[in-house]
């Protein structure tokens, strides 16, 4: 289903078709690519623009992740928005049941006979404004759970972590829990630093908001905390996986002022919305 249409198709009358995905699915994670394996230009990810064309030809979206693609089309002819197996699972079980030995149609493009000319992606496209930790203050490590983060499910009266406002940080993500998981962080976006040390593929170098981390993986991603201050009302990090966070994976921090703590302990109220 995609925007409330089952089986859908969109008539295209441009060489150039800009694509924007988001995976608003609550558990399954897609990899995108078309039915004649054709390459794209992924420009953009969950938060703006990539700092230069990325030419790929599958991109991974676990729930929440957003991203903007550019597809060429040619006078007449038909492609298939695909999503396609995937065998980064930790085990044969996990993949059958989450959805990781699925094949299925996303959305065909109709090229009409005759296409308005359109200017090619352009080589540069922008510095993304997120931080790349050479200034961070501190280090937080997240260890992924379906049980919970840190060992450590969600509480609704307890913050499990107090930033400062203004200052960048590194946070280490890993999952070693033997099944798919993902991370998104709210009030921020951030660049992936590291991927098993190693630097990020080009779909992960645009600034994000929310990752995925499949079995074995450690991530390092750098944020800057310039959102609203306030000790009292705090933020998520969380699983993605809707029924992950349900059963726990998610924990709260507070953004405050240089030099203040977190407020009272009384319960907090969870204002989990989501604005993509």
């Amino acid at each position: 289903m995609v925007n409330g249409t089952l089986s859908p198709y969109r008539k295209v009358a441009d060489e150039r078709v800009r694509l924007r995905l988001l995976n608003a699915s609550t558990a399954r994670t897609y990899a995108f690519g078309f039915s004649d394996d054709r390459t794209f230009d992924l420009v953009g990810t969950d938060g703006g623009l990539l700092e230069r064309p990325a030419a790929i030809e599958r991109l991974q979206l676990s729930p929440g992740e957003r991203a903007e693609i550019v597809v060429t089309m040619r006078p007449g002819e038909r492609t298939v928005l695909r999503s396609y197996p995937q065998d980064n699972y930790g085990d044969a079980w996990q993949q059958r049941f989450n959805g990781g030995d699925d094949s299925f149609d996303v959305l065909q493009l109709r090229a009409a006979d005759r296409l308005r000319p359109s200017p090619g992606t352009p080589a540069e496209l922008g510095t993304p404004e997120v931080p790349d930790g050479t200034e961070a203050v501190k280090t937080r490590h997240f260890d992924l759970k379906r049980s919970g983060i840190n060992g450590r499910a969600m509480a609704m009266d307890r913050v499990d972590e107090t930033v400062t406002r203004g200052t960048t940080e590194i946070w280490t993500v890993r999952n070693t829990n033997g099944m798919p998981h993902n991370f998104h962080v709210h009030d921020v976006q951030f660049r992936v630093l590291e991927v098993n040390g190693e630097a990020p593929s080009g779909a992960l170098r645009g600034p994000k908001d929310s990752v995925f981390v499949p079995n074995g993986t450690t991530m390092k991603l750098a944020m800057r905390f310039d959102g609203p201050a306030d000790p009292n009302t705090p933020y998520m990090y969380h699983c993605h996986l809707l029924h992950h966070e349900d059963q726990g994976m998610m924990g709260q921090f507070v953004v405050v002022e240089n030099g203040r703590q977190v407020g009272g302990s009384g319960r907090h109220q969870h204002q989990h919305q989501h604005q993509h």
